[in-house]
């Protein structure tokens, strides 16, 4: 298999012209999150081969985006953009480099405030755009050349929001909390090539949902990781401490006492774990209580079963590829420990009406609590006494769906993806 090259360029912020290529960048790893800016840092090198000649209009503060790209088959003269960032801080000192600090596009929206708009059932989606649009592709000296486009859900579910200019809130700051209701919108932004003149430019993607779902009719996603394969390790981390499980969650806005509105308690009902409750802010200028419960909802679907976190890292050239076989926000598979050497019967598992069902009552493989549950040994074979599982946490194997909602990416010697997965089940 030919070995996936990864390079890097630079553009310029307001056009997205390209200003040279980097071949002596080095960039230990790139993140990327639905909904949310990530920074990288990166080492600039100043003498030696491959120095752009313009090197010191690349290192302007705010006017140079750094893009990672990835060989295209079908387009040799134009990779794949598959990250970019902002260059933030490029600090000089009596170094052969200069050490750079980088932030992904939505870094941006945190700089740029929200003037007076309302919105009175206007779809959720528009809403965004509108935003994007009136506060980011715009501005007193230009803005991003972004366009805005949506992927899923048409104009979105009618909100009512209002927002003035005296509410000194960022773009970024109204896009998070918009996401943060109960089914909110989801945004994340991306990058694209356009010709006429030659650039990179970015898109942000809004919808109901970014990314794709599993069809409940397939046994399992398009992109399946394995492990013995392209997992490189995998980690079950679970956690109920402070901010990371609840099951009753109120959310709360600016002000003083009984004159503070804040939502109705949503409490999810737990049969093992006594009263846990977290109390949080969304945003310090929302006055309507129905606003504050859908905040507070949707924090309870996150935290009501604590958090569970699963982290793979795979080599990004084997197994599924990245913007190829999937995308931030798809449903992804895995299948770790599963092979013929260590492969065998699992047992069936019998659910106590009373206990606590897993998400795959066949074979015990998913999330849930073990209560209320007895196995039938019957139908299970023990291993032979030479037999060493490959994963001895899952002697019979692990298999599942998870949500990719964001991922890291190591582009040096052996390029490396870690999924951000999100699995609540």
């Amino acid at each position: 298999m030919t070995a996936m090259r990864h390079y890097w360029l630079a553009t310029a912020a307001k056009t997205g012209a390209v200003l040279a290529d980097l071949p002596g960048l080095s960039v230990p790893k790139v993140k990327k999150v639905i909904g949310r800016y990530e920074p990288a840092t990166a080492s600039f090198p100043l003498v030696g081969k491959g120095v752009p000649v313009d090197w010191e209009r690349i290192l302007i503060e705010g006017a140079t985006v750094f893009h990672l790209l990835r060989d295209n088959p079908n387009d040799p003269a134009h990779g794949i953009p598959v990250w970019g960032g902002m260059l933030v801080r490029p600090p000089r000192t009596e170094a052969d480099d200069v050490q750079l600090s980088l932030q992904t596009a939505e870094w941006y929206f945190d700089g740029r405030y929200v003037g007076d708009k309302k919105y009175t059932g206007v779809g959720q989606n528009l809403i965004v755009k509108d935003l994007v649009e009136s506060f980011a592709a715009a501005g007193p000296n230009g803005g991003l050349p972004i366009r805005v486009e949506i992927v899923n859900g048409g104009d979105g579910k009618p909100r009512d929001r209002e927002y003035q200019n005296s509410d000194d809130k960022t773009l970024y700051s109204v896009l998070q909390e918009l996401m943060g209701v109960i089914d909110g919108p989801e945004w994340t932004i991306g990058w694209e090539w356009q010709a006429n003149p030659e650039r990179i430019t970015p898109v942000l993607y809004v919808g109901d949902r970014i990314g794709t779902a599993k069809p409940a009719w397939m046994p399992s996603p398009a992109a399946v990781f394995e492990m013995p394969g392209s997992v490189l390790s995998f980690t079950d981390d679970r956690s109920y401490g402070r901010g990371k499980g609840a099951n009753v969650v109120m959310a709360k806005s600016s002000g003083q006492g009984g004159a503070r509105p804040e939502s109705t308690p949503m409490v999810a009902v737990d049969d093992l774990r006594p009263t846990f409750e977290y109390r949080f802010t969304p945003s310090t200028s929302i006055k309507d209580v129905g606003t504050l419960d859908e905040h507070a909802q949707a924090k309870l679907q996150i935290l009501k079963d604590g958090s569970p976190t699963l982290e793979m890292v795979a080599l990004a050239d084997r197994g599924p590829l990245l913007d190829v076989d999937w995308f931030i926000g798809d449903d992804i598979g895995y299948s770790i420990g599963k092979s013929s050497r260590s492969r065998r019967q699992p047992a069936a598992i019998q659910v106590d009406p009373e206990g606590y069902a897993p998400a795959s009552p066949v074979d015990g493989e998913g999330y849930g609590s073990m209560a209320g549950l007895t196995l039938d040994t019957d139908n299970y074979a023990e291993p032979a006494p030479d037999t060493r599982p490959i994963v001895p946490a899952y002697p019979r194997g692990r298999e599942g769906v998870a949500r990719v909602i964001g991922w890291e990416l190591e582009p040096q010697g052996t390029p490396t993806v870690t999924p951000i997965l999100y699995a609540p089940e």
